[in-house]
Order: structure tokens, then sequence, then C-alpha cells
């Protein structure tokens, strides 16, 4: 029996999930408010049968035991799975010793940074060296309260005195270096890294202090200075203001990004706590795999200047681009079912006025910040509009360049009707005929949104300490589970699985297991592109020490086994997601069942409905599903 099965094993769902969430029996199940979104009718039901639970509601998510901590908790799968196994009295394997290294590096750079902060309050609180600094907060109305919650502190301007106050707390130089607090120059000469800056300690979800940002008060040295690259803090993955825009995000369902650190700290001041800010980069993966967890909606809210449109645009793409895709089962006209892919989130775009930041609007206007927020564009509205501002079409190159520009933000939008009305609309405004613009979206739509791109070489490895490339490997294997096995050949090549995983409507909830739905979204980035290059020594790097010995595991007793061609590849990935799909359709529409029954017995009428029709749709897929099983297990061709 492996750790996670003793965990559940020992624990109860109703008990975990009802420490967390007020749950009443309803015949076979338990309800209780969602606690992932604001509603007033219960509509979150945990399965004591299956130790699982499910949102009906506005969510729509579900899982087990581990999923539902992540989510609520806001922790990583390794997070969880150490809080469960202290509830549940399930002693974990000790770390390898290379991973505790790790475990303690990271604790104590967390311990350092915390101490660093500590001293930049103080010297901000009573330093006369931060008399302009204090002016300065006060000039941009911080007050008080929000300069201790967001921990703002000042480095004095002094080549050493952050040096010789963290050795007096027992931090070596080496130690404060690798933190990035220190630096050196080429003569090996070490010293503050920050001086003469105000300080914005940059936290991680839990609140921890993992970086720093400075600015300067005058023009003697660049205006911003952040944090070096550390074990600890990755420019690329941090969101300011996280840890405190956290539960207003996930209450509101909106998470509104900003550019600056007084961006967020003012309207934190002011009342809109869910407004964030990336670290001067665009909105990369890792941002949108922590907010895509807490939100529906995304809205940037970028400086009104020409680099701020830009980098609006970039965002606002990029964003729509990674965000997680949903199948979802849609009822015609006729009853017919029909399947439809749409973003898991939406990205809008929120118009500031010129010469306005954030943080002087909201403090000038609260009304108009509102209306602004509630306004906010979609992409494809926002894209047309500065194309219009920018682009004359009064020549054919012009022309050329609007459609150019427009069409791959047409192509990404999921929903048919509102792709087709921004051709139509693009389409009036150069000119030309939709029907000469079709063939174009339709060649794009053919690869999610974006030009076809050759498949380059993979390098794939199938251990840490073998990087000779690993060939896809053969059926189903005795010693495997069902699930072992489909992960067994996503991580052997993951670019190879794009098809088979689009076809079966394969997603991380798919499995019951914690540890493969953890691997399954690391390794998702390369199935959705399939250009990206891909090394399994990087995915097990990106995983907690569970999933990474796991993954590690399956590709040693995975090495004996004969390796597949292509298609054998394929044929075999496709039957092992095909049964797995299978199986996660008959878990929900049972289910379902369960709360159309107590629908019933409660005469809620529309609901019973409602029921029924999500219950013909999975129904309706699922024979969909036998039959492609049917037709890849004996021969002939699959049907679609």
């Amino acid at each position: 029996m492996s750790v996670i099965d003793e965990i559940k094993q020992r624990l109860d769902a109703v008990e975990v999930i009802g420490s967390y969430v007020s749950l009443k029996k309803a015949g076979a199940t338990y309800k209780g408010l969602c606690p992932f979104h604001t509603e007033k009718t219960p509509s979150f039901v945990v399965f004591p049968s299956s130790q699982t639970w499910h949102c009906f509601g506005a969510c729509g998510t579900g899982g087990d035991i581990f999923s539902f901590v992540m989510r609520h908790d806001n922790l990583d799968f390794g997070e969880a799975l150490r809080l469960l196994a202290q509830r549940a009295g399930v002693e974990l394997e000790p770390l390898t010793p290379g991973a505790r290294e790790h475990a303690d590096l990271l604790e104590r750079l967390r311990q350092i940074n915390a101490l660093a902060a500590s001293f930049y309050q103080q010297v901000l609180a009573d330093s006369p060296d931060a008399d302009a600094a204090r002016a300065y907060l006060e000039r941009r109305s911080v007050t008080p309260a929000s300069q201790r919650a967001f921990q703002l502190g000042y480095a004095p301007n002094d080549w050493h005195r952050l040096e010789q106050f963290l050795r007096t707390q027992g931090v070596a130089q080496d130690e404060a270096l690798q933190a990035g607090l220190l630096a050196s120059n080429e003569s090996g000469n070490v010293y503050d890294r920050f001086r003469a800056r105000i300080m914005f300690p940059i936290r991680d979800m839990q609140g921890h202090v993992v970086g720093f940002g400075g600015r300067v008060l005058d023009d003697s040295q660049p205006k911003y200075l952040n944090s070096p690259q550390t074990p600890l803090f990755d420019k690329g993955s941090v969101l300011y203001g996280i840890d405190l825009a956290h539960s207003a995000i996930r209450e509101s369902g909106i998470a509104i990004i900003v550019e600056g650190y007084m961006d967020v700290i003012v309207p934190h001041q002011c009342g809109a706590t869910n407004v964030i800010a990336c670290m001067g980069t665009a909105l990369s993966e890792a941002h949108i795999d922590v907010l895509k967890r807490i939100c529906t909606t995304l809205i940037l809210a970028l400086d009104p200047d020409d680099a701020g449109l830009r980098a609006a645009e970039r965002g606002a793409l990029a964003a729509s681009e990674s965000l997680p895709r949903q199948v979802v089962p849609v009822p015609d006209a006729r009853g017919l079912i029909r399947y439809e892919e749409r973003l898991g989130a939406e990205v809008r775009v929120l118009m500031l006025p010129r010469g306005m930041d954030p943080d002087e609007l909201i403090l000038s206007d609260r009304a108009l910040w509102d209306r602004l927020v509630a306004d906010a564009l979609p992409v494809p509205e926002f894209y047309l509009q500065r194309a219009r501002q920018e682009i004359d079409i009064s020549t054919a190159r012009g022309k050329q360049d609007a459609v150019e520009r427009m069409l791959p933000v047409i192509a990404a939008v999921d929903n048919p009707v509102q792709r087709s009305h921004y051709l139509q609309r693009v389409s009036q405004w150069v000119r030309i005929d939709e029907r000469q613009l079709m063939p174009q979206l339709d060649a794009l739509r053919g690869t999610g949104g974006s030009p076809r791109r050759k498949r380059p070489e993979r390098r794939i490895s199938s251990s840490p300490a073998d990087a000779a490339p690993a060939a896809p490997r053969a059926e189903i294997s005795s010693f495997l589970s069902l699930e072992e096995h489909c992960i067994s050949l996503l991580i052997s090549d993951p670019g190879g699985a794009s098809g088979p995983i689009r076809e079966t409507r394969l997603s991380d909830s798919t499995f019951a297991d914690p540890r493969h739905r953890e691997i399954f979204r690391q390794l998702q980035p390369y199935m959705d592109d399939e250009t990206r290059p891909y090394d399994t020594r990087a995915l097990i790097a990106s995983l907690d020490t569970e999933s990474a010995a796991h993954v590690e595991s399956l590709s040693r007793r995975l090495q004996s086994e004969p390796n597949l061609s292509e298609e054998a590849f394929r044929e075999d990935l496709i039957k092992c997601c095909t049964r797995l799909r299978r199986q996660e359709l008959s878990r929900r529409i049972e289910e379902l069942r369960f709360v159309q029954l107590e629908a019933q017995e409660q005469g809620e009428t529309d609901r019973v409905r409602d029921l029924a029709a999500q219950i013909a749709a999975l129904t309706g897929e699922h024979l969909r599903i036998e039959r492609r099983f049917v037709a890849a297990t004996y021969g002939g061709k699959r049907q679609s």
C-alpha cells in the first residue's frame, strides 16, 4: 500500500472537508456551501462512498482530500501530503540526502529574508536616514497600516549595514550572498546589494519573504532593483501581493494584474484587495498556474502608455493561450449533444485613462475604478481597438497588416458565435469578404490559434542519470496500474501524446492518484506545445519529492519494456486514455445520479431537469468513448 493510499484509508473525506466547510447530511451524501466561490444555495457535495467531493455550482471542480486541501490552503502536492500525513499519523519516508539538503537550504533562506525584512522595517520606522522615504510614502498616500501590512522598509545608504546586522544574527556571509542580499564586485569585495532604497518584501502565497524589490528616491541609481535569481526567488513566477490578495481573488473570482508596487498597495488600502502585480515581467505560465486555481477572470490593468499597452497585448494573448481549456457538453436545439472547448478562465483588459496609474485612479475616483473593472474589454475587443488606432487600412499593405494582427487573436476565441462576431467586425473594417478570410482562420484554428509548427526532434531522458533518448514503451505492463502506465507513456514523450490527449479529452482531474494529477499538470505545457524542448530531468526538478520519486521509479521499472513504434505508441496511449476517461465519466454520472435523486426527493423540478441534461450529455460521451475503445481494441477505424 502506498503512503497516499494509507492516508486515504485512515482519513475520512467528510471529516477532513468538514473541518473546513459546514456540511449537512443529505441522503447518502453531505452538502454545504462551496468554499471556492460565493453562493447562497449549497452546491458542494461530499460523497462518502467514493471519498470524493464535487461542486455542482459555478466552480464545477472536484477531487479527493488531497485536491481539496491543495485548493483550499493554496498548497502544492508535497505540502498537502505532509499536512494530511501528519493528520493521519502516517510517517513519510525520509527525504533523500539531496532533497533534504535542498529543503533545508530553502528554509534557511526564508529565515534570512525574514531577518532582512525586519531590519529594513526598523530602519524605515526609526532611522533619520529614512526621513525622505517616509515623506515619499506619505506623498503617495500610503498609510502606516499599509506599510505594516506589506512590511515596507528602507535600506540605509551604507555599504555594510545589513551585512553587519545579519552577522549579529548568526548569518554567514556566503548565506547572505546566496539569499541575494549581498553582492560582490570583480575584486571580490562584498557589500549590501540594496542601498538608499525603499524596500518592498516579495512574499509567496503562504506569506514567506522570498525576495525584495527596492526603489531609489533620486536619479543616482536605476529606479528599481530586484533580488537576483536565487533557489527561493524566481522573478518570472512570483506575484506581488498574492499572500494578501488570494482570499479576495478566490471570493470574487477575479484577479486584477497591475505593474507596480504602489499599484497594488494603494488599491488594497482602498478596499480593492484582489489586485496583484507581476515583477516587471509579462504574465507567464507560472503565474497562470497559480491564478487558474483561484479565479475565473484575469483583468490586466497596465499603464496606459505605449509600453504598457504593448505589454497588455502580449500578456492578454499569452494568458489566453496558456490558460487551461475545458471540454463542455452542450445540448443543441434538437436535443443532440455537441462538445465545445472553452477557456477555464476569461482574460480581459482594463483601459486606464491616459496619464493615470491604478493607484492614482483609485485614490481620486473609486467609483470610476469599479466601473472600469466592470467594463474591462475582452481580449479580441482590446486588440481590435488598438489595431484600428494604429493601422492605416487605406493601402493593401495596411489591410494585410490588420488581418495578420487580428486573425491569430480571433482564432484563439473558443466560442464559435463570438469568433464569428469578431471575424465579421474585422471583415467590415478592412472591407474584405469574410469568405476570403476563413481559410486563414481555419488554418490557425487547426493548431489552437497559432500557425502550424514543425515538431522538432525531442531530447528525452528516462531518468536523471540517463540522458539517452527513451522510446515509448510497450503495451500496458502487468506490474503497472492503468494510471501508472498512462503516466509512463506521457513521461516518455508528452509532445507525441498531445493528439490522443485532445481526442480523449483527458485532464488532470481524470487521475485518482494525486501524484499523477501533479505530474500531468507539469507535463501540460509540453503537451500543449510540441516544439517545447523536453527532458525528464527538468520534469523531475519541477515536482515535489513524492511525485519526483514516483517518476524516477516508473522510469526505472519501464527500462526492461520493449520499445514501440510511433503508431503503436499512439494506439496504446489512446486505449489507455480511453479507459481512464470511461472510468472518470462513470464516476461523474454516478455522482450526478446521487444528487438528482436527492433533488427529486426535495421536489426541485428545475434542478432535476438540469441534472438530467448533464447526465444525458455525459452518458452520450461515455457511449462515444466506448465505441472508440472497441474500435481501437478490436481493429478497424477509430470512430469520432
